[in-house]
């Protein structure tokens, strides 16, 4: 079965060859997949972040973390998606807008977020946490693009917004099989990068952060109308599972042959952490297959009522704004410094018997009560003028 090229009426092979394109829109189109993308992305993230304060500790492969690392490895689609449901979107060629209104658009869109929340983080980090030791260390983490644990993505599509209107240039004049091969060798070198790192502890710097993700951005634009078929479906499942058994299991390896005993479990990059990279392989195939049935099953308009839809709307639109100020309320459920002082980091579980009592439960509870905390703030800072653009 062959795809036709929304670039040239000339039919290509397909990546997937049981996907059927969508003829290209002569203007830019609603995305109907877009909104549930924003929404379980979101809310995948903040179970993982829950999940995360577990599992990165000096207790590694006991009973409860393994089911923290259940949780977080089931989640670890998200970044990616969110990276490519941007690239789908931003560029299009049909968007011929001239280059400084995108910049000032996207500048309104994500400039006043991240300085405001890069600040507050870098001092809730230093000055509530205690989790960095020092100012000079919170700055050392900004030089690396990373000011907060989840502050790396908004550094990331900042350095992409960059340079879309040069790679709308270049998509509007290439053919669909160079398109194909150019994000190929992108991921694939990305991919190598991430080992490397992995292997030598290095991280790039806030100036290059954005790189490697140029390949997930330009894949989002090539995928953003396959459909699948029945039997294409299936098998994007089938990959999605076997993607996430790989993590899992994978992870538990690499914790199992490179961890120090009693010192606290190491982030990516690590060779402990090696699959949990962005872009290791495993995570690049369970993005792939997770966008794959994203766009499939929610390629129309969802839902079937047009209030409901006007709600679901409204909270994508809400997701960013969850996406930044969750940590926070993440830190002050973990630690309770505000109201208990002197007792710390620990969930409030910890009070109800031996930590986790019921770790199954504790984790989407917890993630629950941190992802309405966030909702609601938000909620209220949209309908506040100017304090609204923070909210993204």
């Amino acid at each position: 079965m062959e795809a036709v090229n929304l670039q040239s009426p000339t039919p290509v092979s397909a990546i997937d060859a049981d996907s059927v394109f969508a003829p290209a829109p002569s203007q830019p189109r609603r995305m109907y997949y877009g909104d549930a993308i924003r929404i379980f992305g979101t809310i995948a993230v903040v179970v993982g972040h829950v999940a995360e304060l577990r599992l990165f500790s000096t207790e590694v492969l006991d009973r409860n973390w393994w089911i923290c690392n259940l949780w977080d490895s089931l989640t670890r689609w998200a970044v990616p998606v969110y990276i490519m449901l941007s690239g789908a979107l931003l560029l299009d060629p049909a968007r011929a807008e001239p280059s400084h209104h995108f910049y000032r658009k996207r500048l309104l869109r994500i400039g006043v977020p991240l300085v405001f929340w890069t600040a507050f983080f870098m001092w809730f980090d230093v000055k509530y946490t205690g989790w960095r030791p020092s100012w000079k260390a919170a700055w050392l983490n900004l030089a690396l693009g990373k000011p907060y644990i989840h502050l790396h993505f908004i550094f990331r599509i900042a350095g992409l917004y960059l340079f879309t209107p040069m790679l709308r240039v270049w998509l509007r004049h290439t053919h669909r099989k160079m398109q194909c091969w150019t994000v190929g060798m992108a991921l694939v070198l990305s991919a190598g990068d991430s080992l490397m790192n992995s292997i030598t502890d290095n991280e790039p710097s806030v100036f290059a952060r954005f790189v490697p993700f140029v390949g997930y951005y330009l894949l989002g634009y090539l995928l953003r109308d396959t459909v699948l078929t029945a039997r294409g479906l299936r098998r994007a499942w089938a990959g999605f599972v076997a993607s996430y058994l790989v993590l899992l299991l994978g992870t538990g390896w690499t914790v199992h042959l490179f961890h120090t005993p009693k010192t606290f479990l190491k982030g990516p990059p690590s060779l402990e952490m090696l699959q949990f990279d962005f872009l290791s392989p495993v995570r690049i195939l369970m993005a792939m297959c997770a966008w794959l049935l994203f766009v499939t099953i929610f390629n129309r308009p969802w839902p079937q009522s047009e209030l409901a839809r006007r709600r679901v709307g409204w909270w994508a639109g809400t997701t960013l704004g969850i996406y930044l100020i969750h940590p926070m309320f993440r830190e002050i459920l973990y630690t309770r410094r505000i109201w208990i002082p002197g007792v710390y980091d620990h969930w409030i579980s910890y009070y109800f018997g031996p930590e986790w009592p019921n770790i199954w439960l504790g984790i989407p509870l917890m993630a629950t009560l941190v992802y309405g905390l966030s909702l609601a703030v938000i909620a209220v800072v949209m309908r506040i003028p100017y304090v609204r653009r923070i909210a993204g």
